[in-house]
């Protein structure tokens, strides 16, 4: 008679129906004997097992309690990972159970810390990076109390004759020499800094001379425009070394 193989692998529900009945009949002692009689073609083992943990009436279904999963702590703490044991104290909760939630309530846990040290060292990252910036060193700002920067006065001459002008507007000790001083400086930087008005040209010709514009007492007395020149004053003369002819719009330079 050839032995028919054992079943291994997850339960069908007209296996679980099958062992309910037998169950029913014989008890949940005898499970080698229940696996033979049924035909479940399953070890007694494994009938055990799964009226034990899915198949009894009294089973719990669902999540643990606050009481329940306080107590797995308590109990994990003084018996270890003695599951067995520890399921006893919970009534409608089996061993496999009992472990299957602690395994994840530790994973958790080492999930969170791991979040909590990256975030902890991102925070610590941004701080450091802020107060880095904030101890950058500003050229502009490390300058002393009342200490003026040579480029934003514009020299250490100009810096000392604007003190010293302030100093004497503030005290009203400005004489009449100090006064025509200051108009006479003034017209000598107009003076000098006239624009020179070079490389005019006008159909070949080339003025290398400032234009020459009428005094205020010229506008005041002459009646004749301002601006009205004579046709012959736009050309250079014939004469000039540089020039030795000039016909039709075309110089020929000499020299």
């Amino acid at each position: 008679m050839v032995q028919q193989e054992v079943r291994k692998g997850p339960w069908t529900e007209q296996e679980d129906f099958k062992l309910v009945s037998f169950v029913g009949l014989f008890g949940d002692r005898r499970w080698d004997f229940i696996a033979k009689v049924s035909g479940l073609n399953r070890t007694g083992k494994s009938c055990r097992l799964r009226w034990v943990n899915y198949l009894h009436p009294g089973l719990k279904r669902g999540k643990m309690t606050p009481q329940e999963e306080r107590l797995v702590l308590e109990l994990h703490s003084k018996w270890g990972n003695r599951w067995s044991r520890i399921a006893r104290k919970l009534p409608g909760r089996t061993d496999n159970e009992i472990k299957n939630y602690w395994r994840t309530l530790m994973r958790k846990k080492a999930q969170d810390k791991k979040r909590g040290e990256a975030a902890s060292s991102s925070s610590s990252s941004v701080d450091s990076s802020i107060s880095s910036n904030n101890h950058a060193v500003d050229p502009h700002a490390s300058k002393k109390a009342g200490e003026e920067s040579f480029y934003d006065t514009g020299g250490h001459g100009v810096t000392a004759s604007t003190q010293d002008q302030g100093q004497k507007g503030e005290q009203g000790l400005f004489s009449m020499d100090d006064i025509w001083k200051d108009i006479d400086n003034m017209s000598e930087e107009n003076n000098t800094l006239q624009p020179v008005y070079e490389g005019n040209s006008e159909e070949g010709c080339n003025f290398s001379c400032p234009p020459q514009v009428p005094s205020p007492s010229s506008w005041e007395y002459s009646s004749d425009p301002l601006w009205v020149m004579d046709e012959e004053s736009l050309f250079c003369p014939l004469s000039e070394p540089y020039f030795s002819c000039y016909a039709q719009g075309s110089v020929f330079l000499t020299g």
